[in-house]
């Protein structure tokens, strides 16, 4: 994770001179600034008060000593190529969940047993982009929202019934919702007109997670998340 956190530092500075130094060059003799596209040539960037966007992505962290995968999904409104407003949804991705052992107790007497780990969070976005005429550009987002975590018995996995619902009420070993928020950095590339991809580095911070046999700082980690968007910059 150290080596993820230098690269991405350095990545964001190599980002920002590159972004300062084409942003001198966005003129067109008319005095009005191009979009710069990596595949395609450059057009004109014409005044959109109001512009919109669609995003799948793929996250890896960590919980705890646990790897996980966070496929998610977020999108929103940009205000005069600058400023975002929206949503942003990460699921645990992690096949079965993750799985912890001595968690609770199934019989009085006996030994603690293991349970697995589903849940997601999500909430508001709100997103400032330097320079997004660049082919390469940096903006800040940051997510605030909530996170919803439940524990499922080990049991839960060998059981087959058609009763998908009632299976989780029966092995659901304890839930909790909790507040999450998401600051981060995001080296953004145009690729086409209207399609994006980005590399980000956050930090997620959940100052209230609070579960059984679980320490209360496991959300507390570094993501690096590979993105696409579509829409109108």
């Amino acid at each position: 994770m150290k080596k993820i956190i230098s690269s991405l530092f350095f990545l964001s500075l190599i980002v920002s001179v590159y972004s300062q130094a084409d942003s001198a060059q966005l003129k067109s003799k008319n005095n009005q600034p191009e979009f710069k596209t990596l595949f395609g040539n450059g057009t004109h960037c014409h005044k959109i008060p109001v512009g919109y966007f669609l995003e799948i992505n793929a996250a890896y962290t960590m919980f705890g000593s646990h790897n996980v995968f966070l496929p998610g999904i977020c999108g929103g409104v940009i205000l005069d190529h600058h400023w975002t407003i929206g949503f942003s949804g990460s699921l645990l991705g992690n096949p079965h969940g993750l799985h912890y052992d001595s968690i609770y107790y199934d019989t009085v007497g006996k030994p603690k047993k293991g349970a697995y780990l589903h849940g997601g969070y999500g909430g508001l976005l709100l997103e400032y982009t330097l320079l997004p005429n660049s082919v390469v550009h940096v903006s800040f987002p940051l997510m605030i929202g909530m996170g919803y975590m439940v524990l499922m018995s080990e049991n839960h996995y060998e059981h087959n019934s058609t009763n998908w619902d009632e299976d989780d009420h029966n092995y659901k070993v304890a839930d909790t919702y909790c507040f999450v928020i998401e600051p981060g950095i995001r080296a953004e590339f145009n690729l086409v007109r209207m399609f994006r991809m980005g590399i980000t580095l956050s930090y997620r911070y959940s100052p209230n997670f609070n579960m059984e046999g679980i320490s209360k700082y496991e959300l507390n980690q570094f993501n690096a998340k590979l993105s696409f968007r579509m829409g109108k910059f």
